[in-house]
């Protein structure tokens, strides 16, 4: 039975305005490029221009002066001032310089179009958009779990239940937070294999042993011979353990990035300068102006005039806030990171988004935005912005130091060790422990497989 009712409540929305700008802060460069290409596209009262890196300064001086000689020439000041819609030069000029953009699908935006046709709720699509953008180039989830706790304001489990369903987005394994997650979220690919159960026990409790080349100790556990283990094996090497490397730029050590962000040194300061040389000009037409004061032109005419004329403010309103919002946020990252700039990443200590938010005065889910993707020149290097935000460990004085210092200290032990008799995980552990970082075999095994150190057998030299 149908049956109507009536009632009041208060909801918040946010003015397209506010909500441009919340769009822009999180794109980076290229794709800031594109979005302002593509107002200019759609707005008349915005010149046309030439891509700024693709044309010297003399040209683009010499080619304004030509085409205001040639409308001074053209038009005489008493003569009614021209139409609204552009002529076919500079039609042609537009479309010649839209068709030379050309813009990527990366693993970000792949993952992205894929959640309003998931089985999430539109009130988790949010969530689900800042955890894909904690994803590094190989899909997994390397962000801060209690940031976006923080920042979300869901539970943590379900914070991880959103995160588990965009393991199953393609493509399947994404946002794991470990190899035995990304391999199991995998598993749908082999509903018709026989060997879908054995699979699924080496990837739960063998992967270390694979690593190892410990079969003696996987045929006993799984009670197989060692032809089958090696249709297993076989089986679980068509999974896919890093799920984003297929997409462009993912995984390729030729991805050419532009940093946003300059570190310059200034009276002993690190000073944060945001470049934006690289982005189209927001210039006004000067003609549209003078058909706005020209009484001759319609009141229809004018008005949508000026809605362009305030969307063009609009636009270039939304470029100076987000490039004022990057660079106060990376100049306390500066600030609060100073090691960085004497020994790299190993010099960083632990910070979170959230410390950073409340110093700067912002909602720190602008602070994932804000370093998502967006990359620094510093003198150690072209770094991405959220590379300055780590997770503590504590080492046995008690003091807070970054994994990173714990990865360098791993690797030095391993390039030291004797290559005929290579360190086990267990020996390992014990190095990093003698130099103050007292960690397990287990997370010494995670280490060495985020690092792509192979295990002890796949290490020794005969």
């Amino acid at each position: 039975m149908l049956s109507f009712q009536q009632g009041q409540k208060q909801s918040q929305q946010l003015a397209p305005a506010v909500r441009r700008s919340i769009r822009m802060l999180a794109m980076n460069l290229p794709d800031l490029r594109q979005e302002i290409v593509r107002e200019i596209s759609l707005n008349p009262v915005i010149e046309d221009v030439d891509h700024v890196l693709e044309r010297p300064i003399d040209d683009a001086v010499s080619q304004n002066e030509r085409r205001e000689n040639e409308n001074s020439s053209a038009m005489p000041e008493d003569e009614a001032v021209p139409s609204v819609n552009p002529n076919e030069d500079d039609l042609e000029r537009r479309q010649r310089f839209f068709d030379s953009q050309v813009e990527e699908e990366t693993l970000h935006d792949h993952l992205e179009r894929q959640i309003p046709v998931s089985d999430l709720p539109p009130g988790d699509y949010a969530l689900a958009e800042t955890l894909i953008g904690n994803l590094n180039d190989d899909g997994y989830f390397d962000g801060s779990l209690p940031d976006v706790v923080m920042v979300s304001g869901e539970s943590e489990a379900h914070v991880l239940e959103v995160l588990a369903a965009i393991g199953r987005f393609d493509p399947l394994g994404c946002g794991a937070r470990s190899l035995r997650e990304c391999l199991l979220a995998q598993m749908d690919k082999l509903d018709d294999s026989p060997w879908e159960n054995e699979v699924r026990l080496l990837i739960e409790n063998h992967l270390e042993d694979i690593a190892a080349g410990r079969v003696a100790k996987i045929l006993a556990a799984l009670d197989i011979t060692r032809a089958d283990y090696a249709k297993a094996l076989r089986e679980l090497r068509t999974l896919d353990p890093k799920p984003g490397r297929a997409f462009p730029g993912s995984g390729d050590s030729n991805r050419i990035v532009k940093p946003e962000v300059h570190a310059v040194l200034r009276n002993g300061r690190w000073i944060a300068e945001v470049d934006d040389r690289s982005l189209p000009e927001i210039k006004i037409s000067p003609r549209y102006i003078k058909m706005l004061e020209d009484p001759s032109v319609s009141k229809e005419t004018k008005e949508y005039l000026a809605e362009r004329l305030a969307a063009a403010h609009q636009l270039n309103d939304a470029i100076e806030h987000r490039e004022d919002t990057i660079r106060s946020i990376a100049q306390e990252i500066f600030d609060r990171q100073p090691g960085f700039f004497e020994s790299g990443l190993k010099g960083l200590k632990p910070l979170t988004m959230v410390e950073i938010a409340e110093k700067v005065g912002v909602h720190p889910t602008t602070v994932s935005r804000t370093v998502n993707d967006k990359y620094v020149s510093t003198p150690k290097g072209v770094v991405e912005l959220r590379r300055f935000f780590t997770q503590g460990i504590e080492n046995s004085e008690g003091e807070m130091v970054v994994k990173e210092a714990v990865h360098d200290a791993l690797k030095a032990i391993v390039d030291r060790e004797d290559k005929s008799r290579p360190l086990s995980d267990e020996a390992i552990a014990a190095k990093l422990k003698e130099q103050g970082f007292p960690v397990a075999r287990r997370t010494v095994a995670k280490y060495r497989g985020f690092l792509g150190i192979p295990g002890t057998s796949e290490r020794r030299v005969r």
